[in-house]
């Protein structure tokens, strides 16, 4: 396991142990590393989940520690 890895799993424990109602998903959301995206479905804008697959460790640590 990388340290991004470490330090990534260790800022969702914490946030978990704080927050412990929150759904995995919904920490996920909240902590900033899946995102949304706003997506024009039948001219409404629609929340969608922005496709993550090639942001690197390092920038979703940046997410998550802004």
């Amino acid at each position: 396991m990388k340290p991004e890895h470490k330090a990534i799993l260790s800022i969702i424990e914490d946030y978990l142990t704080k927050y412990p109602e929150q759904r995995f998903g919904q920490a996920l959301l909240n902590l900033n590393i899946n995102q949304l995206k706003k997506t024009t479905l039948e001219h409404n804008e629609v929340p969608e989940l922005r496709d993550i697959y090639n942001d690197t460790d390092d920038k979703i640590l940046e997410r998550i520690k802004i």
